[in-house]
């Protein structure tokens, strides 16, 4: 079980939910096939509670383990051959295979022995630039290419938020990156608590750089183009969740695909099928509960794991959210973000709306973003109706 404080839950390891152990695993690109994803979500209704998540950051969870059988669920998994599963590895886009400058800083980590040195949720983002970038994920290292071949480099938040220390190419850019995972380990901390003389030392070697260009943040829904001339087939995990039996019968369905690679905003790119395949599947996962249209209000709704999954939770999230999107909520060029305690988990970038339960009532926020007088009574009443509902269950 995970005892590290602030650390994330990973296979050898679980951390204690409100519904038994989390383990969270993540495969990378070329390693999970649909025959596997099958293996897991079996293992998954086996051991746990036969619910599965994909992440906004694109990492595959299993609910519901016990300290019994987490070590055999552990087992069957480490027996599907996925490779490393556990542990620091850059974060990459979806789309494209991992670009050398990613390669090179997983080996930096390895060779200098520093997953044990840096804070457990220090995280490094390689962006070649895609439909399905990854500006929407906060890092303490973020890098993008630009067009030109240049990389611009980062510290410390999201596509918005970080502190851009400069670009160059992929030499210096890397050497920098390294530069700042060496200062992370010795430190133990996190680039945004970085001062500004050590942003200064960091610049050494970069040229200046303007804010990052904002880019739209995409639902990896629909389909999309690799760049060896293929397609993908992007659908996604309605509010993150989705049962065993759905996810097997899913791979079962599409057990013609080459790969399914896991992607941010709750996302399962499947690759290797033609256009009719696609068109077959995609009518398939719809019949299975998976969001397969990009205009699904479902996609606009980011939630906490809330009641029973989170101990703190005070309602359940993933209800109110189907809820919401049964009503045609968001009805704005925002997202809508429910959390069911204080804590504010899942809070996504841009626009949003926030409804936080809090002691002794929900709370309604913005940023960017204003919700309609049908919204926030919705909200508003909703809410406090779940709430008061688990209240009177648990009480």
């Amino acid at each position: 079980m995970t005892t590290r404080r602030g650390a994330c839950p990973t296979l050898s390891a679980p951390m204690k939910t409100g519904d038994g152990l989390l383990a969270r695993i993540a495969p990378a690109h070329g390693a999970l096939t649909p025959e596997k994803l099958a293996g897991i979500a079996k293992a998954a209704g086996r051991y746990g509670n036969g619910i599965l998540e994909v992440t906004a950051r694109g990492k595959l969870q299993i609910r519901g383990l016990t300290a019994e059988s987490a070590p055999l669920f552990a087992s069957e998994i480490n027996a599907l051959d996925l490779g490393p599963v556990d542990g620091f590895a850059v974060e990459t886009a979806p789309l494209a295979p991992p670009p050398p400058l990613a390669e090179r800083i997983n080996a930096h980590v390895v060779e200098r022995g520093y997953a044990a040195l840096l804070a457990p949720k220090v995280s490094v983002t390689v962006d070649v630039g895609s439909a399905l970038h990854l500006d929407a994920i906060g890092a303490d290292i973020k890098l993008i290419m630009a067009d030109d071949g240049q990389w611009l480099i980062g510290v410390g938040g999201n596509g918005a938020t970080a502190h851009w220390l400069g670009v160059g190419d992929e030499r210096v850019a890397g050497d920098r990156a390294l530069a700042i995972l060496d200062l992370l380990a010795q430190t133990g901390g996190r680039a945004r608590d970085f001062t500004q003389a050590q942003k200064n030392a960091l610049r050494v070697g970069l040229e200046p750089a303007l804010q990052h260009p904002a880019r739209a943040d995409s639902a990896p829904v629909g389909r999309f183009a690799l760049k060896d001339g293929e397609n993908a087939l992007g659908i996604a995990l309605p509010f993150g969740q989705v049962a065993a039996e759905a996810l097997v019968t899913l791979c079962d369905a599409a057990s013609d695909a080459e790969e399914i690679r896991l992607a941010p905003r709750s996302g399962l790119l499947l690759i290797g099928l033609d256009a009719p395949r696609q068109e077959a599947l995609s009518r398939a996962a719809e019949a299975l509960g998976f969001v397969t249209d990009g205009h699904d209000p479902r996609l606009s709704i980011a939630t906490c794991a809330g009641a029973p999954a989170c101990a703190s939770a005070r309602f359940d999230a993933k209800a109110l959210a189907a809820e919401a999107a049964a009503a045609g909520l968001p009805d704005g060029p925002f997202r809508l973000h429910l959390s069911a305690c204080e804590k504010g988990c899942a809070q996504p970038a841009g626009p949003v709306v926030n409804l936080i339960a809090v002691e002794g009532g929900c709370t309604l926020s913005s940023v960017g973003a204003k919700p309609s007088e049908r919204l926030r009574t919705f909200l508003i009443e909703r809410g406090e109706t779940l709430r008061a509902a688990l209240l009177r269950k648990t009480g």
